[in-house]
């Protein structure tokens, strides 16, 4: 019982954020400017935040992050046509063998700074919200390191200020068991100085795509 009380409360999180925090809503940006597929590594700003979008397939080919409408978010697709419509459109979601990240860029749109990941909401294939009751396995990475758990777990980490989610250059999702959008997430609105640890070990840019790749070599 204590569980799902948790992962409840998580969910809502969303909706409360605090005052130093900055709502990243893919679903609202698909909704608000229109459905569309773009290439991987393209920069957008969403409530101030500026981001880039990777998305890719194991093995390291390339394919398109993905703003669904209809209260869905951010997913991935193969195959754009003319129009920036995923083509069939039922596969816009990140699903077998598919990798979505997303990285926090600095004002000037050429470098990564670090900002924390106050809260994380995902939907599932039918636009439901996963984590209350309806719920299923992710590999999730950070600059803290990498993990599989369920969406729940990650949700309520994520709201509880969990150091998985704090000081990191952006947010890696891949799938293992359920097909999923992200949704929206907090962050912390004021960018937080760069970690220092993180650039000497040479991660920044693409850098969880690379140490995705590595691992499926």
């Amino acid at each position: 019982m204590m569980k799902f009380v948790t992962a409840a409360l998580a969910a809502t999180a969303l909706m409360a954020a605090p005052a130093s925090a900055a709502l990243i809503d893919f679903a609202n940006e698909a909704d608000t400017n229109g459905e569309r597929g773009v290439a991987s590594g393209t920069q957008i700003t969403i409530d101030g935040i500026n981001l880039e979008l990777v998305a890719y397939r194991d093995g390291g080919d390339a394919i398109s992050p993905y703003l669904d409408a209809g209260n869905a978010g951010l997913g991935a697709c193969k195959v754009l046509d003319g129009n920036d419509q995923c083509v069939p459109g039922n596969d816009d979601n990140v699903t077998v063998q598919e990798n979505l990240e997303v990285f926090f860029r600095n004002a000037a749109m050429d470098g990564d700074i670090t900002r924390d990941i106050l809260g994380l909401a995902f939907r599932d294939v039918n636009h439901n919200l996963l984590g209350l009751g309806n719920d299923g396995l992710v590999e999730i990475q950070t600059s803290n390191g990498i993990m599989t758990d369920l969406f729940s777990t990650f949700i309520a980490m994520a709201a509880g200020g969990d150091a998985f989610f704090q000081n990191t250059i952006g947010i890696g999702m891949y799938f293992v068991d359920t097909e999923f959008y992200i949704s929206a997430m907090d962050v912390s609105d004021v960018p937080l100085p760069a970690a220092l640890p993180l650039m000497l070990a040479g991660l920044g840019g693409l850098g969880f795509a690379s140490r995705r790749r590595e691992q499926a070599a």
